[in-house]
């Protein structure tokens, strides 16, 4: 059933149908078409005519030819007759096959609209491409698809002749044949020209609008509409058509290549990685050899047995215990190593073989090509190329290699992507951000829980411990914020009780009533109930009566009291913010407490991003009425690094000078603050190794076992603590408090602490303190330092000098 009838030429397009749903109900090319060489013998007429070049005794003689042979001039209706007069059709056919290309030219004529040809290049002849009625299967079309095209393709024909509309199909046909030497598929594209074609009308034409055949172009799918427009039965096509075939073999297999890379099976199914091979040898023309394919085995994050699903490698295989450290030697360290392309001609005359080139040469290889796969400048895998016959590949093959690399790189780092995006899953279910420095940890357990749940066994997730890591903590607390915090909310309370007085005070002037009398008492008691201390629900107590008793008496104010005006658009000015009150000095608190933190923190950030490239370490930090951190440096927190106890020195006095510089930078930072509030600085100095424990219910580290209980025990309570016999705090604005327990902790930071007085960080004596008992603690001991303000030090941080190049010096002295 036509759709034709659903509508009319004055619709407007919205929509188009798929290529896949052609509508087309003919079962046969609906078009007549009549072989003729009428078309070629008017060629030769005309070129008699206007070229005074061409041989025209050559041409005299053709046309004597032709005359002679009736049968040539009219409708061919069999085939039979060129080859009774295939002297004739040679020389008619003599600008269209020239001699000088005749044996190699792939080029043949046919009747319009077929893939039959009766005259064709000899190469062409013997490869059988245009012969029999199986052509809809060497273009590699279904029949449905091959007539549908074809006859789109007459009907753009009439368009362009009968109504000066250019709408051209792009679409090539493709043969698709196997070699008969190497049994290979090979592609050739077909290039039609119908210079000698003539398509005719019978009887008038149908005229047709440019809306109307914009109409029938945008329905292009719907030819059963086409034909009920422009009947084929009023067309007929005569002459014949050239078809002129190009290997494009290569340019195919490529953008098979292509298209199966950007599948995320072709690299991680045996199915997928023989298709790839397949067509390799396809584009190398090769049909034995064979493809190894496999990511790089430095990348740490993927190095277990699950992760090595991609790895179809000659050697690097799933089942293969190798690591970077075995290619050592081999033919793959350079490939690894520099991201160079090496070609073996014979791994058999190599000189000094390893065990690697020995296993190859077991599996029956002996010429090989391996290239490296780089993605962004980096190496991320590597591409194998083998064949047990030795030259077979050579530097030749190389320059083919790389159209296709970038291919293979693309396809292997969306695996990696791919497993990095279920490793990131797990962890982020599991877990919560996590530090760069110990993600490779985390990485290797979401890699062993999805092992064990493709294999169906427990999915329980493993702890994540690290043991024998050193710890350094330190904070930076505003002296007294709570103190601060409870003046900013008691002076924004007693001016908020002001502003309501002063409403009351002016309404009485007009307003005689009583209760105003006991208003005014209330907000008298209320102010004189904080005027010294605030006490814990005095705040929510006295804006719920200003909010219920006060505020709603406003608007009555303003009707009978006209001289409270102004002191009611006082009041609602005052409490016009989000907060519904007065938040003056709480504000000032807050963006001064702000300042500090985010100078604080910023400055951390900047030197800490440094210290990681010295020694990578674990850095977590908390901001609170202030700031405070944590490190942990060793050995279990890195994969396969070395650590020394230099570089848990260097941090130590890398800790110090960071604190004195956080000291000297809000000193200086004070004279902008709203509310000038001060800090006092604290490190815990602790000498023995303890172990930390991801806590899944916390998604964070933890202090790990009974014997490490102590010293975070001792990092929650120092804050608070004082100087033995005294109410004195330990932590001081101005000055750097060090905690510590082991008398060998004090004597290696008070060299630490000699080195930073030379250097201008501190200045004055060092305190050797006693702290009081705490609750479960005891025998802590501090000293204190105070910070050098003065504005010169013999380095210059902000100019560029770094703490820890300055802490290296102090170590190496």
């Amino acid at each position: 059933m036509s759709k034709y009838h659903k509508g009319s030429f004055h619709e407007t397009v919205v929509s188009m149908t798929s290529n896949d749903d052609v509508i087309l109900s003919v079962n046969e090319f609906p078009f007549k078409t009549t072989l003729s060489l009428a078309p070629l013998i008017s060629y030769w007429e005309n070129k008699v005519k206007h070229d005074p070049g061409c041989n025209a005794e050559r041409i005299q003689e053709l046309t004597e030819m032709l005359q002679g042979n009736s049968e040539l001039m009219g409708q061919i209706q069999d085939t039979a007759i060129i080859e009774k007069h295939i002297e004739t059709v040679d020389l008619l056919m003599e600008d269209i096959f020239p001699s000088a290309l005749w044996e190699n030219d792939l080029k043949a004529v046919s009747v319009p609209f077929q893939f039959k040809s009766f005259y064709a290049s000899p190469k062409l002849e013997e490869m059988n491409l245009m012969v029999g009625d199986n052509y809809a299967e060497k273009l590699n079309l279904d029949q449905k698809t091959l007539l549908f095209r074809i006859t789109l393709q007459a009907y753009t024909i009439i368009l362009d002749k009968f109504y000066n509309a250019n709408f051209k199909i792009d679409e090539p046909f493709v043969f698709v044949v196997k070699d008969k030497f190497t049994g290979l598929s090979r592609h050739y594209k077909v290039d039609v020209d119908l210079k000698f074609m003539q398509v005719k009308a019978k009887g008038e034409i149908k005229p047709l609008n440019a809306q109307q055949i914009n109409f029938m172009i945008n329905r292009y799918n719907d030819l059963d509409l086409w034909m009920q427009v422009l009947p084929p039965d009023n067309f007929e096509f005569t002459g014949f058509a050239i078809y002129d075939l190009t290997d494009v073999t290569m340019e195919e297999t490529i953008s098979s290549l292509r298209f199966d890379l950007l599948d995320r099976d072709s690299v991680s199914t045996e199915e997928g990685f023989l298709d790839l091979q397949q067509k390799l040898r396809v584009l190398f023309g090769l049909p034995g050899i064979k493809l190894g394919f496999a990511s790089y085995p430095n990348l740490r994050e993927f190095d277990t047995s699950y992760a090595r699903r991609i790895w179809n490698g000659f050697v690097l295989t799933q089942d293969c215990d190798l690591t970077i450290k075995d290619l050592a030697g081999s033919i793959y360290e350079p490939v690894v190593k520099k991201g160079h392309t090496i070609v073996v001609e014979d791994l058999n005359v190599l000189p000094n073989p390893t065990c690697i080139e020995q296993q190859l040469v077991q599996a029956g290889l002996r010429n090989l090509i391996i290239a490296p796969l780089q993605y962004e400048g980096s190496i991320i895998g590597l591409m194998e190329l083998a064949s047990p016959i030795p030259g077979e590949l050579n530097a030749l093959s190389t320059i083919r290699l790389k159209e296709i690399l970038p291919l293979f790189a693309l396809a292997m780092n969306r695996s990696l992507d791919e497993l990095r995006s279920s490793i990131q899953s797990i962890i982020k279910e599991k877990y919560t951000a996590i530090h760069p420095i110990v993600e490779w940890r985390f990485t290797q357990a979401a890699i062993n829980l999805l092992e064990k749940m493709e294999n169906n066994t427990s999915s329980e997730i493993e702890p994540i411990v690290f043991s024998e890591i050193f710890p350094l903590y330190g904070s930076s607390d505003v002296r007294s914020s709570a103190t601060e915090r409870n003046k900013a909310i008691q002076g924004d309370l007693l001016d908020q009780l002001v502003l309501a007085k002063e409403v009351i005070l002016a309404a009485k002037d007009n307003l005689n009533l009583t209760i105003l009398d006991e208003l005014l008492y209330r907000i008298d008691q209320f102010s004189q109930s904080i005027v010294n201390e605030l006490s814990s629900g005095d705040e929510a107590t006295i804006l719920a009566f200003l909010r219920s008793d006060i505020e709603p008496l406003f608007d009555h104010f303003l009707q009978k009291a006209p001289a409270s005006q102004h002191t009611v658009q006082a009041y609602r000015s005052a409490i016009n913010n989000g907060y519904k009150a007065v938040y003056n000095k709480r504000k000032a608190y807050e963006e001064s407490l702000y300042m500090i933190n985010e100078t604080i923190s910023s400055f951390l950030d900047r030197e800490e991003e440094k210290a990681q490239q010295t020694f990578p370490h674990y850095f977590e930090k908390y901001k609170t009425d202030g700031l405070e951190y944590n490190i942990y440096i060793g050995a279990s927190l890195l994969h396969n690094a070395d650590f020394q106890p230099i570089y848990l020195k260097n941090m130590r006095i890398w800790q110090l000078m960071l604190t004195c510089e956080i000291g000297r930078r809000i000193q200086k930072l004070r004279a902008d603050l709203k509310l000038p509030l001060e800090i006092t600085q604290l490190i815990l100095a602790h000498s023995d190794p303890i172990s930390i424990k991801y806590r899944l219910d916390e998604k964070k580290f933890d202090i790990d076992g009974a014997n490490n209980i102590r010293y975070e025990i001792i990092k929650k309570r120092i804050d608070k603590a004082t100087i033995r016999n005294s109410d004195e705090r330990l932590t001081q604005p101005g000055k750097i408090a060090i905690v510590y327990t082991q008398q060998k902790e004090a004597e290696e930071y008070v060299r630490y602490l000699d080195f930073l007085r030379s250097e201008g960080y501190i200045e004055g004596a060092i305190e050797y303190l006693d702290v009081e008992e705490l609750q479960g603690v005891q025998g802590l001991k501090a000293l204190r330092v105070s910070i050098n303000f003065k504005p010169k030090l013999r380095h210059n941080i902000d100019a560029g000098d770094e703490l820890l190049h300055i802490a290296q010096k102090a170590i190496l002295n």
